[in-house]
């Protein structure tokens, strides 16, 4: 045989045993169907696994017969060779991979399989558990803690049963997974279905005995906090009780331990109501109680019950011995709080009082207001001599008044001390008082004796200066004499109050010589103003009082020029003629009245000569405001108000109430 011919035999042999492989493991390559058949299918795989080294060894024959071939052979024949050894060692490479696939493949399906079988038998036994930790009835508990702790338990099982749905949700797919891959019925959705529905029945029952223990506990933890709260309560009560029975027989607290008793009584009548409904309450939680602790929650309230009533008996009965010997305490009680009111509005006005009354430049008013409350202090000296009295009686009637007492004893000292005060201040403005008018008599002595020496003194009429400077002195001399009038005033108006300061005989001397200078600054102050006069007449210059008297007749004319026209206009023919006519009737006398004031200013000094060289013209003015009174300017019943008008012009004084005179 040529080793052409032997390259192509073994060759042949390779390929045909790969084919044989290929064809086995296509025969295997199948996940589909029950367990068994793919436990069979695996073990095939297997057994062709181990025939791969028998290819191997194939393989390697033909790679050998090749390359002695490929030394001896032209490049067409090579290139033959090298072709089919490329396309042989491909079906190699394919029959080792689906070699290898192909077992894989079946043994990962068979593996999640069997992991899936493990899964769903842990599952299995869990709820089998559940189903009989859940399978007994509800049993009823003892009590409060033993129903938390019944459904504490039943709790965690639910929270359990929650928890292992992650586990059914994990089964559940895993399954699909696996019903997709095999199509074996054990995984099918109806199968799927039965695993949900008997998880969703076993989470019912769960939590339906969950919301029941829910109900049971939050029903006696509903009594239980009734049933403290009402102890409690009544503990308090109790309590109160007991300090209004420690005081029952003390005078002082005998009104405050009857009101007490009352509202304690009232307050305990009042929850009868509430023990019933607690009463009820506990019915409903002895039907879900055991027998042994339904017996414990009567007897509790049996207690509760019998405690009450005698709590409530008690409160009646001690009203009774309190209400008879309340009667002479109240009596007692209220004289004290008289007493003592009248304390508090003494120690008040006491304290208004005890108030500085100011002194730096209001002396008089200091005086004044310090003599008011000497009266005042004095007027309260009957009243204190009462407290003491008073004090004593309740003194007698009861012991226990040292607080009363204290407050007595000090209101007495606080008289003293604010009488003693006041009198002493009276006593200090008394002295300032009277000092200060000797002062005043010094300071007027002083005024007199140089007024009388600046009266005696003798003037040359005819030297201007000296007058000016002798009017001068006067004037300085009339300022201080209106000061002098002020503060004389200031004392007359003291007369009232002066015995306070003097005796009877030192007032009539004060209130003698007080008059007596008032009289002698009165006299001295008009005969001050006559020389005045005088000098200042003397002293005119003729001339300026020819022009002065120029000017008013140039004024006066004037004015009798406007009124003129005023009263030769015709009769107004309406009201705005009327209020036009009035308002100029008003205007010439309101400047009338300022140029008679400008006029009157300037010879103020020279009236008494200034009348008597007008004696003509004032005849004129009085005519005019004659015919002014007399001619009807307007309608009937505004003639008369606007010559009133114009009359006030020059007769400041005139003053008229009602309608216009007739």
């Amino acid at each position: 045989m040529s080793p052409q011919e032997d390259f192509g035999k073994c060759l042949a042999n390779a390929e045909g045993w790969m084919r044989m492989i290929q064809e086995r493991l296509q025969a295997s390559d199948n996940v589909q169907g029950p367990k068994a058949a793919l436990e069979d299918r695996l073990k095939e795989t297997e057994v062709i696994l181990t025939e791969e080294p028998e290819g191997r060894l194939r393989l390697d024959t033909v790679l050998v017969k090749a390359e002695s071939l490929l030394q001896d052979s032209n490049e067409d024949e090579k290139h033959e060779i090298l072709k089919s050894l490329k396309q042989i060692k491909t079906m190699w490479e394919d029959t080792q991979i689906n070699m290898v696939h192909c077992h894989s493949r079946i043994e990962w399906v068979l593996l999640h399989w069997s992991e899936y079988l493990k899964a769903r038998e842990d599952y299995f036994f869990w709820l089998m558990n559940i189903k009989q930790k859940l399978a007994p009835d509800l049993e009823s508990q003892l009590g409060l803690k033993e129903k938390k702790l019944q459904l504490s338990h039943h709790t965690i099982l639910l929270s359990n049963i929650l928890n292992q749905a992650a586990l059914l949700k994990r089964l559940i797919q895993e399954s699909g997974s696996l019903f997709a891959k095999t199509e074996d019925e054990t995984f099918s959705e109806a199968a799927q279905q039965k695993l949900k529905a008997d998880h969703e029945a076993l989470e019912i029952k769960a939590k339906k005995k969950v919301k029941i223990l829910e109900a049971f506990v939050q029903e006696h933890q509903q009594y239980t906090d009734n049933l403290e709260k009402f102890q409690n309560w009544l503990h308090s009560m109790k309590e109160k009780y007991n300090n209004c029975n420690a005081h029952k027989n003390s005078k002082d607290h005998m009104e405050g331990s009857l009101r007490e008793l009352k509202e304690l009584s009232d307050a305990v009548s009042s929850k009868e109501g509430e023990l019933n409904n607690l009463q009820a309450q506990a019915k409903a939680v002895i039907h879900n109680t055991s027998p042994m602790g339904a017996e414990h929650i009567t007897r509790d309230l049996e207690e509760l019950r019998s405690d009450w009533d005698n709590l409530r008996l008690k409160c009646k009965q001690d009203q009774g011995p309190l209400e008879l010997g309340l009667h002479s305490v109240l009596e007692f009680q209220s004289r004290a709080e008289q007493l003592e009111k009248e304390v508090a509005e003494l120690q008040d006005r006491l304290r208004s009082l005890d108030m500085q009354p100011p002194d730096e430049n209001e002396l008089e008013t200091a005086w004044r207001k310090c003599l008011i409350a000497r009266s005042s202090i004095l007027a309260e000296e009957p009243k204190v001599e009462e407290f003491q009295h008073k004090l004593k009686e309740l003194c007698r009637f009861s012991q226990n008044e040292e607080r009363l007492s204290d407050k007595v004893l000090n209101v007495i000292q606080e008289y003293k001390r604010v009488k003693g005060q006041i009198m002493k201040r009276c006593s200090q403005f008394g002295v300032r008082l009277r000092c200060s008018f000797q002062e005043l008599l010094r300071v007027f002595q002083q005024w007199r004796s140089s007024t009388r020496d600046l009266l005696h003194q003798s003037l040359d009429t005819k030297d201007r200066a000296l007058i000016r400077t002798y009017l001068q002195n006067i004037e300085d001399h009339l300022a201080h004499s209106n000061q002098l009038k002020a503060q004389l005033d200031r004392f007359q108006g003291l007369e009232g109050v002066l015995s306070s300061i003097y005796s009877k005989e030192q007032t009539a001397a004060f209130e003698s010589e007080l008059r007596e200078a008032v009289q002698q600054r009165k006299f001295l102050t008009d005969a001050l103003l006559q020389r005045r006069r005088e000098l200042q007449v003397n002293c005119q210059d003729p001339a300026d009082h020819k022009l002065l008297l120029k000017k008013f007749e140039e004024w006066l004319n004037i004015e009798n020029w406007k009124l003129t026209n005023i009263l030769a206009a015709k009769s107004p023919r309406n009201s705005r003629e009327i209020k036009s006519r009035k308002r100029g009737l008003k205007i010439q006398g309101e400047d009338e009245v300022d140029e008679f004031r400008k006029t009157s200013g300037k010879i103020c000094h020279y009236l008494s000569r200034a009348c008597c060289a007008a004696l003509p013209l004032q005849l004129l003015l009085l005519l005019l405001l004659l015919l002014a009174f007399l001619l009807p300017l307007i309608e009937e019943q505004d003639s008369c108000s606007v010559v009133n008008n114009f009359a006030r012009s020059f007769y400041l004084t005139l003053r008229y109430q009602g309608p216009p005179p007739t």
